[in-house]
C-alpha cells in the first residue's frame, strides 16, 4: 500500500470528516461578512457536525486494539497536564496584564497539544 493510498484512507474517516465539516462551518460563521446579523439559531449550527466528530472519535476508541488505546489515553494524560499549564500561564499573563486570552484560546492550545502528544505517543510505543 503506498503512502497516497494510506493517506487517502485516513482522510476519509468518519472522525477526520466531521472535524473538517466543524472546522469549516465555523470558519464561515466566524468570518462571513454580516454573520452578525445572521439569528442565533444560525450561529449555533456549528454544534451539529461537532457533536457528530464527538461521537465519530467515541466510536474510534471503542474500536481500538490494546495498544492504540492505550497510545491515545496516554496522548490525553499528557494534554490534560499540559493543558493545566496553559492555563495558569494565560492566568498570569492576564493577571500582568500583558495578554487577556479569549475563552477559545485554550480550546486552540489544547487540539494542538493533543496532536503533539498523539505523535509523542505513538512514536514513543513503537
Amino acid at each position: 500500500m503506498t503512502f497516497a493510498s494510506k493517506l487517502y484512507r485516513r482522510l476519509r474517516r468518519p472522525v477526520f470528516v466531521w472535524a473538517f465539516v466543524a472546522l469549516i462551518a465555523e470558519l464561515v460563521v466566524e468570518f462571513y461578512p454580516g454573520a452578525q446579523a445572521w439569528p442565533l439559531y444560525i450561529t449555533l449550527l456549528p454544534i451539529v457536525p461537532m457533536l457528530f466528530f464527538v461521537a465519530a472519535l467515541l466510536r474510534t476508541v471503542e474500536r481500538m486494539d490494546e495498544m492504540q488505546r492505550q497510545i491515545c489515553l496516554h496522548s490525553a494524560f499528557i494534554t490534560f497536564l499540559l493543558t493545566i499549564v496553559v492555563t495558569l500561564v494565560f492566568a498570569a499573563l492576564d493577571r500582568a496584564h500583558l495578554y487577556a486570552a479569549r475563552w477559545d484560546d485554550i480550546g486552540t492550545a489544547m487540539m494542538f497539544l493533543w496532536g503533539c502528544a498523539y505523535v509523542f505517543s505513538a512514536w514513543r510505543y513503537r
